[in-house]
This record gives C-alpha cells, sequence and structure tokens, in this order.
C-alpha cells in the first residue's frame, strides 16, 4: 500500500469484504493522498472516496494541479484532526489560498514537510515565512517560485519570537544575502541549505 495512492487504495477495497473494510480503517494503516487531475470527473470521484477515509489516517497531500486546489480545500478541513498529516505538496497555489491554508496548518501537529512550488507571484513573502515558521513541527522546506516580490521585508527576528524547527531548508528563487540572513535569523536548526543567489552588490 505504501506506493499507492489513498484514494485508489478506497476504491479497489472499500467494497470487497468486512476483513478489506476493517484493514482500511484500521489506525495501522495511513493514506497518501495525490489530486493531480484534469478532469472534473476525475477529481469529483476521488475526492468522494477521500471524504470516506477516517482524517486521522491520512499521511500526505499531494495538490498537484492548479484548478481543483482551491476547489479540493474549500469544502476541506485542514484542522487537528488531521493528527498523522505529516507532509504537504502543492503544486501553482494561488497566493490567496495559500496565505489561508498556512494558517490552519499551524492546527496541525505532525507536520513535518512542505513542498511549496508556484509559476505565480507570491508577493507577500514576509507573511508566508512568518506563517510557515509558526508551524511546529516542520523540518523540511522547500519553496520554488518564478517570481517573488516583497513590498515589506522579512525583518530578523528578535529575542521574544518564535524560532522555527526547521533543518533542511531549500530556497529556488532568486534571493539576497541580506533575505537570506532574515529567514535564517528564524531558522537556527538548519543544517542542510540550498538557495539561489542573484546580487549584482554582492557577486560570487
Amino acid at each position: 500500500f505504501d506506493y499507492l495512492d489513498g484514494c485508489d487504495i478506497h476504491r479497489a477495497f472499500s467494497n470487497l469484504n468486512y476483513h478489506f473494510y476493517q484493514l482500511l480503517n484500521s489506525s495501522l494503516l495511513l493514506y497518501k493522498i495525490k489530486f493531480n487531475f484534469i478532469s472534473d470527473d476525475l477529481f469529483l470521484n476521488n475526492y468522494q472516496h477521500m471524504k470516506s477515509i477516517n482524517p486521522h489516517q491520512i499521511f500526505s497531500l499531494n495538490l498537484s494541479f492548479e484548478l481543483y486546489i482551491d476547489k479540493f480545500l474549500s469544502p476541506f478541513n485542514i484542522d487537528s484532526s488531521l493528527d498523522h498529516l505529516q507532509s504537504i505538496y502543492l503544486l501553482n497555489i494561488q497566493p490567496d489560498t495559500l496565505l489561508i491554508l498556512l494558517k490552519n496548518c499551524i492546527h496541525l501537529p505532525r507536520l513535518i514537510s512542505l513542498n511549496i512550488v508556484s509559476v505565480h507571484q507570491l508577493i507577500d513573502l514576509c507573511q508566508i515565512y512568518l506563517l510557515i515558521f509558526t508551524l511546529p513541527k516542520l523540518k523540511y522546506l522547500k519553496i520554488i517560485s518564478h517570481q517573488f516580490k516583497t513590498p515589506v521585508p522579512l525583518p530578523f527576528a528578535t529575542d521574544n519570537q518564535q524560532l522555527s524547527m526547521i533543518e533542511h531548508l531549500i530556497i529556488d528563487y532568486s534571493i539576497t544575502f541580506s533575505e537570506l540572513a532574515a529567514i535564517l535569523s528564524y531558522t537556527p536548526k538548519v543544517y542542510h541549505l540550498k538557495f539561489w543567489h542573484q546580487d549584482l552588490n554582492y557577486p560570487i
């Protein structure tokens, strides 16, 4: 089951017999949910199966098709009932939707991995990072974007601010050393760092 999508597992085995019904609802079975559909029918079919899955059994969410991310998140509650959710992958999420999602992720007690891939201009970089840094268990963060616009720069962390537990940080967009230093002031536990530097004032 480790390599199968959770909705596919539920569709294939939920109506076989009582033994499989018990297995599918066992707390020992955790589901990896992947939504990367290109049609409404496929999306709705899998969404119906996902609604039958106990939120406590969801291990990861992979939302990989822009048109359906909002449709998925609108009726789906990101809250403490997802107490085994450890990984979220987002492909081409709209900036406003991303901010709403990050605000709700604070309720996820085991979220350790967050991947954000966007072709949109993520405007409020400061708010995005400040929300990410409030996630209590996050260890891995990867952000890929073609465009970032920061009207207000991220301030350096102060002594009374919550610091992040992030250890593995990948920043795949153009960033200055000053911006990187501000990010690292919130992430003192980082031991693996990868970033894309482009600053004419500080050539490498």
